[in-house]
């Protein structure tokens, strides 16, 4: 190679890193960085004014969550595909999109059978959607807001039952929202209403570890039935990637019957549900075990819900 040659090839190695250098730099300075912080309290106060108890907010994109520091208390959830949320017992949808979100979803909503109500811009390159949902159930019954009332057992091999009587107002993460303790290792054998990630999103369901051999049992007594019992449950995104083998649910019914359901380590917040009668009470116990209970981090809700119409 020449030197005329090996210097021209130095000139356009020189010339190359300072053009990527000069387009980075560009490009860091003019990205689009989204509303301020004042701009997204701003429309989460909006937000707060329209909202009505039963309502459920989407925020999107699933990553753009500080409007959760307005809205947290009002349960707003931000899922990678709002399409697969649970919009039957929801009177109304608040979208809060940022980045052309919420006219993204427009399309997808209508088609599922939502009805747009109102679209506005409180602030700029915020766009808050409202919808009316159909709603075909009522949620009648809570069991993760009853926890308080239930009866925890551990329930060993030989069928011998071990009371998880103590309970405490601070869960295991620190909060306040209750757990029953178990008598052994009750770091982390309990049931609590707790904050996880259930895959993609945090949500607040019942933690419920299976034990190491025999079965966790949480018992509800005096329960409506009102037709449908539903929920989900899964593993929590830690679990999915240090746990070994999948969780059972199975779920009783005195005077009815009972279902098992197993989840496996990629099911995050799998449906679940089982047809009831619709008129008196029943004691329902939930039992949680698994074939290996390392590291099997397992959170579920349900509810008793009523068919309208």
């Amino acid at each position: 190679m020449s030197s005329r040659t090996s210097r021209a090839l130095g000139i356009l190695t020189v010339l190359g890193t300072i053009a990527a250098g000069s387009y980075g730099t560009a490009f860091w300075l003019l990205r689009d960085r989204g509303p301020s912080a004042e701009a997204i309290e701003a429309a989460a106060r909006e937000l707060r004014t329209a909202y009505e108890p039963g309502d459920l907010i989407l925020i999107q994109p699933f990553y753009a969550t500080r409007a959760r520091e307005w809205l947290g208390d009002l349960d707003p959830v931000a899922p990678q595909n709002p399409l697969l949320e649970d919009f039957e017992t929801h009177r109304r949808v608040h979208v809060f999109g940022l980045f052309g979100s919420a006219e993204a979803l427009a399309e997808p909503f209508l088609r599922m059978g939502l009805s747009r109500v109102k679209v506005e811009s409180p602030t700029k390159g915020i766009t808050i959607a409202t919808y009316s949902v159909s709603a075909t159930t009522s949620i009648e019954y809570s069991f993760r807001d009853e926890l308080k009332r239930a009866r925890v057992t551990y329930e060993q091999t030989d069928g011998k039952l071990e009371p998880c009587d103590r309970y405490t107002d601070e869960f295991g993460r620190g909060g306040a929202m209750g757990r029953w303790s178990c008598r052994r290792d009750a770091e982390w054998f309990y049931v609590g209403k707790e904050w996880h990630r259930m895959g993609d999103h945090p949500r607040l369901c019942l933690w419920a570890h299976p034990p190491n051999s025999g079965r966790l049992r949480i018992e509800f007594g005096d329960v409506p039935l009102t037709g449908i019992l539903a929920g989900r449950a899964g593993h929590t995104l830690n679990s999915s990637l240090h746990a070994r083998e999948r969780v059972d649910l199975e779920i009783e019914i005195s005077g009815v019957g009972r279902q098992v359901y197993s989840f496996g380590l990629s099911e995050h917040w799998r449906p679940f549900s089982l047809v009831t009668p619709d008129v008196g009470t029943a004691t329902v116990t939930f039992s949680v075990s698994s074939p290996d209970a390392g590291a099997n981090h397992f959170c579920f809700e349900a509810s008793m819900r009523r068919r309208s119409g």
